[in-house]
């Protein structure tokens, strides 16, 4: 699918790799603004969404296990520009990943 034809809350169905072969974000992570942002300015035009079939809804975090995780990922980012989309969207996937091992 086209990037910019993707919304928000879409699953990815593959991992998505920059030029040189790197993970830039896994398959099943739900895509934020910011990771749309990202993929972007990393230069992706198409990437692979699950189709809503293969979607299976997940329980949200308490806010206590969210507060947990983010504590030492907001130490780990407190030297970089939070303010940048590509360190705000690897922040967001270092959260989501975080959240999935609970």
């Amino acid at each position: 699918m086209r990037l910019d034809q993707v919304k928000a809350g879409m699953p990815l169905a593959k991992d998505v790799y920059d030029l040189h072969g790197s993970v830039l974000v896994r398959a099943g992570v739900c895509l934020t603004d910011r990771h749309l942002k990202a993929l972007k300015s990393w230069g992706i035009s198409e990437i692979e969404i699950r189709s809503p079939k293969d979607q299976t809804p997940k329980a949200p975090h308490d806010p206590a296990t969210i507060a947990e995780v983010r504590e030492p990922l907001d130490a780990h980012f407190s030297m970089s520009n939070t303010h940048h989309p590509v360190v705000q969207a690897l922040y967001e996937i270092c959260l989501e990943r975080a959240l999935a091992r609970r």
